[in-house]
């Protein structure tokens, strides 16, 4: 089995070699160590491109901030220049293996003891892998897709050669730990998971998740606790590592894991989900949701409301009447006969008047009037993010969504309910009220909240003054563009629209806070309906 810690060399080992600065790959190697040296923020830091020689595509030394890439990922020195960002496209491979590189520089700060059993640290070390990325990605989220595509060469279907336990544990470790974190996109291995599971079973993968999971959160100097997930790991799968130290032994049998690996690597190398297609004519109605992008499709499975959700929108519904209903007005007009209340000096200048043979004009009564004042017109807009990050939560989330646009709609709200990922969908037009709950499967490469909103604002008018309005959006909040994101909620805001954001309840992976929305962390969405009432009355009122 290949190690992954083939590209990761230990503090104590000697330092890479370096190539002279007159060969082919002299220019790669100044402009990557310009670049290494900003992105780790070490002034040491040092690339070497050269050919690896059948090694490791990629390797670095994270006490010297010394990498070394292999040259034949890029093949053709003169195919771009390495100091112009737009050329990093023409080599996403090469260059993803030298952001992972970088990640092990910043962010594997801790080693191994030599005490440690040899299965616990591969273990950890596996564990090691994504959560340097998920570290790095936090900072540099637009670095995605370059680490993305750094995995078809990291990863090898070799290091799952067997339909084992261990080899299966494995392979989660190097793709489905990626898709937590926010790496690779749920799309990218559906096959493979299919593939784990069957081998895992559901109640074993779930746990290994939670392992990983957890890594994600570890400190980069915390030995400790990274050697106790590594041993958490082992004993998931039945290892004792006081009895079997060493890694499990591979036999030759062929491997259906490393079959759906290779096949996850072909799609993640020839669809790369974070290039944008060009506009189509798909803009025009198709199916029973309305697409107004290109990219991968939003797809859901239609279901009838359950009696919870039911009854919540009909909670929900009377709370909105209620929040748009106004009393009557009441105001005080005098007047020349009752009923009412008689004005007693009005009623002495009326005597006096008519003895003097004048018209008379006091009105000496005076009755309170109750006119009818209309409702205020209140404006809902849904928005359901269909993003990987959401995968956990898109049923409950979805129909939160359904709730909210059924009782908007009996309500006498305008309500229109748009998913957004790689492409924009309004699933329920403004004027109809949905009829079943649509369960999103939430498995976008990323997430287009801020043209989601634009389109919102163009169906609803949301921005404009005079109405009610209210954009309820369901979303974990963990988007490629926040600052982008904060300034359309923001405008908005200025503008009167109340925004509510309801959060899937994570524990393991809190919702990203904006200002100027109120965030409402969602576990069951039939019990927040109160605070969805709430903010529905807060919009009225600003209106």
């Amino acid at each position: 089995m290949t190690s992954v810690s083939a590209h990761l060399r230990p503090s104590g080992a000697s330092p890479a070699s370096t190539a002279p600065a007159a060969s082919p790959w002299g220019r790669w190697s100044a402009a990557w160590t310009r670049q290494a040296a900003t992105l780790t923020g070490r002034l040491d830091a040092s690339v070497t491109v050269i050919p690896a020689d059948g090694g490791p595509p990629g390797f670095s030394y994270p006490a010297t901030a010394q990498i070394q890439v292999d040259a034949d990922l890029i093949a053709d020195p003169a195919i771009a220049d390495p100091r112009r960002p737009g050329h990093r496209s023409k080599v996403p491979v090469a260059y993803g293996v030298l952001l992972h590189e970088c990640a092990h520089v910043i962010h594997s700060q801790w080693d191994p003891p030599p005490t440690v059993a040899p299965v616990v640290r591969e273990a950890a070390l596996l564990l090691e892998e994504s959560r340097i990325e998920r570290r790095y990605r936090d900072t540099r989220p637009r670095d995605r897709r370059w680490l993305r595509r750094a995995v078809t060469s990291i990863i090898d279907p070799a290091d799952t050669p067997t339909d084992t336990l261990w080899s299966a544990a494995y392979g989660a470790g190097l793709l489905l730990a990626r898709v937590d974190a926010r790496i690779l996109y749920p799309a990218d291995v559906r096959e493979a998971r299919r593939a784990i599971t069957t081998v895992l079973g559901g109640k074993l993968i779930r746990g290994l998740r939670a392992v990983w999971r957890e890594a994600h959160t570890v400190g980069d100097t915390d030995t400790t606790r990274m050697i106790e997930l590594g041993e958490r790991w082992c004993r998931l799968l039945g290892i004792d590592p006081t009895i079997t130290p060493g890694l499990p032994a591979d036999d030759a049998a062929a491997s259906a894991i490393a079959a759906a690996i290779s096949g996850a690597l072909d799609t993640i190398l020839h669809n790369p989900a974070d290039t944008p297609e060009p506009a189509s004519d798909s803009s025009r109605p198709h199916g029973p949701g309305i697409h107004v992008d290109t990219d991968t499709p939003i797809t859901w499975a239609e279901r009838d409301a359950r009696d919870a959700e039911r009854h919540a929108a009909n909670r929900l519904t009377a709370l909105l009447r209620r929040a748009r209903h106004r009393e009557p007005a009441r105001t005080r007009e005098p007047s020349a006969a009752p009923p009412g209340r008689l004005r007693t000096g009005a009623a002495v200048t009326l005597a006096a008047q008519r003895a003097a043979g004048a018209i008379p004009t006091a009105q000496p009564w005076q009755r309170t009037v109750r006119r009818p004042v209309p409702d205020p017109e209140l404006t809902v807009g849904i928005l359901i993010d269909a993003s990987g990050s959401m995968e956990d939560f898109a049923k409950p989330m979805s129909s939160a969504a359904w709730i909210v646009a059924h009782a908007a709609t009996r309500a006498g709200a305008t309500s229109a309910t748009l998913a957004y990922g790689d492409r924009i969908t309004v699933l329920i037009p403004p004027g109809r009220r949905p009829t079943t709950v649509r369960d999103m499967r939430a498995d976008a490469g990323t997430e287009r909240f801020v043209e989601a909103c634009a389109e919102a604002d163009r169906l609803l008018h949301l921005s404009t003054p005079g109405t009610g309005r209210l954009l309820v959006v369901v979303s974990d909040g963990h988007y490629v563009n926040p600052d982008e994101s904060q300034a359309t909620i923001t405008r908005l805001h200025h503008t009167g629209c109340t925004v509510l954001w309801l959060a899937p309840d994570n524990k393991g992976w809190p919702p990203r806070i904006y200002d100027n929305a109120t965030t409402i962390t969602v576990d069951d969405p039939t019990t927040c309906i109160n605070l969805i009432g709430q903010a529905a009355i807060d919009a009225l009122t600003t209106a």
